[in-house]
């Protein structure tokens, strides 16, 4: 996928079909030198300097090898049924001037990455856009776009520019529990009463669904395309990696998943421990979590992560 295939054309997808994942740049490509020159010199400097290096390739960044192995899902769909229209749809929506997007798209098509549509908007918020594309997954470097589309319902993650060594295909996608894929209500429980509290909340509510969590429409979306496969030649590997006790609060994680129809390939209840040798195992193409202290131990272990504030 990583060899130059700027003359073949973008398949357009149907956006009431398929899986839409917008990324930004920063998320997408390695652009800290070029934000912190943003940040330093403003905002003509730094388009003069993407001008000036518009022929210049972007490294790749955290969240590159994702849009790879999407792509990847997509050939094996296509090659299955040619008219399938359940594909993921990636797009790009950025804070660029349209003048400094030029080598954001001559990247992209010196990659070979099949983005359907580049969308640049300047100083504005450009998360107004995300319903418009029917976007179920905004993955981005900047913190306060992150919290504007969580805040308009739409499943979002911080991604944390790190150098991260590309995972083999197929796609593999791990999912925290509490917060993330589930609501947060065990956690303000914990909060509120300490762990036994919280385990005797989740034994009392062992029959009762929790309720959905930041990214549990993408989830859902993903779960979706997952079952146009047989598990055994499925391009999808989906995990749970929950700090929760299986012991004690890992019933109530599997029925509610089971209440969803949300098949998950693997699940590991880690009561309390350490997630990141458990992922650098996995070595997923990306990590959601609420929990900063477990991205920060999955960058240890170069693995792409995405916190969900």
């Amino acid at each position: 996928l990583s060899r130059k295939l700027s003359f073949l054309p973008v398949l357009q997808k149907d956006p009431s079909e398929a899986l839409v994942i917008a990324v930004t740049t920063r998320a997408i490509f390695n652009l800290e030198e070029e934000h912190k020159l943003y940040l330093e010199k403003g905002k003509e400097e730094y388009a003069r300097h993407q001008q000036a290096n518009q022929d210049k390739p972007l490294s790749p960044g955290t969240a590159f090898a994702f849009v790879q192995a999407a792509q990847y899902v997509n050939k094996k769909i296509l090659e299955s049924n040619p008219a399938e229209k359940g594909l993921f749809d990636i797009l790009v929506l950025s804070n660029n001037s349209p003048g400094s997007g030029v080598r954001i798209i001559n990247s992209a098509k010196h990659y070979g990455l099949e983005i359907s549509k580049f969308c640049f908007v300047s100083d504005e918020d450009s998360t107004q856009y995300l319903k418009s594309h029917g976007v179920k997954l905004f993955l981005s470097a900047d913190r306060i776009d992150v919290c504007n589309a969580l805040r308009r319902g739409v499943s979002s993650a911080l991604i944390f520019q790190q150098e991260v060594q590309a995972p083999s295909t197929p796609l593999r996608v791990v999912f925290d529990g509490d917060a993330v894929l589930f609501s947060d209500e065990t956690d303000r429980v914990f909060q509120e009463q300490g762990l036994e509290g919280a385990v005797q909340y989740e034994r009392a509510m062992e029959a009762v669904p929790m309720g959905e969590g930041p990214l549990k429409v993408f989830a859902m979306h993903l779960g979706k395309i997952r079952k146009k496969f047989s598990q055994e030649k499925s391009p999808i590997r989906t995990y749970l990696v929950t700090a929760r006790s299986g012991r004690d609060m890992g019933i109530r994680a599997i029925k509610t998943l089971r209440e969803w129809g949300l098949a998950i390939d693997e699940a590991f209840f880690m009561d309390g421990a350490p997630k990141g040798p458990i992922l650098a195992q996995i070595q997923p193409h990306i990590f959601f979590d609420d929990g900063l202290h477990n991205i920060h131990g999955a960058q240890d272990m170069g693995v792409p992560s995405a916190w969900v504030p």
